[in-house]
This record gives C-alpha cells, sequence and structure tokens, in this order.
C-alpha cells in the first residue's frame, strides 16, 4: 500500500520475537528474532545478523530495542539491562 513515496512497509517497522530458543529447556541464549519493515530508511533491510560469537554486552536483547527506539526518534542512553545500541 503507498505512503507518500514509498510504502506502509518502507516506513514501519515490525518485528517478531520468541524469548527462547528451546522453550522445553528454557534456552534463552539464542532468540530467533526478524524484522521487516525500513523505517522511513533508518534500517537497512535484506539482510541476516548473526550475533552468536559477540561478547554478551554486545549482543543484548535491550541493546537492540535500545536501537529501534532511538532510530523511531525516541532518544534514550539505556534501556532495561542495555546501556549502549547494537551496532547495526
Amino acid at each position: 500500500m503507498q505512503e507518500g513515496e514509498g510504502t506502509v512497509l518502507d516506513h514501519s517497522c515490525l518485528m517478531f520475537v520468541n524469548n527462547m530458543w528451546s522453550g522445553s529447556k528454557h534456552d534463552s541464549t539464542r532468540v530467533p528474532l526478524l524484522t521487516m519493515g525500513g523505517l522511513a530508511g533508518k534500517l537497512e533491510t535484506g539482510r541476516v545478523l548473526d550475533f552468536g560469537d559477540k561478547a554478551e554486552e554486545e549482543r543484548k536483547l535491550c541493546s537492540l530495542y535500545l536501537t529501534l527506539m532511538n532510530r523511531m526518534g525516541i532518544e534514550s542512553s539505556e534501556f532495561g539491562d542495555a546501556s549502549q545500541p547494537l551496532g547495526i
């Protein structure tokens, strides 16, 4: 659906996330997550990012939330247990 110079999806960000890799084992070391939409050019699309080899400080889910909030114009220096955004 058109919206201005792009589509609604071009200007949106949808995120689907499961808080555990394996619910039967309560394993949250890997979290499947999918984002869709370009957030009006503020998110690069068409990529797969794997943070599995990064240090814990560089792969916090709250860091992703902080990054998305900042790119949506909600300026914050911290969110949850994160004090730095992800390098995406």
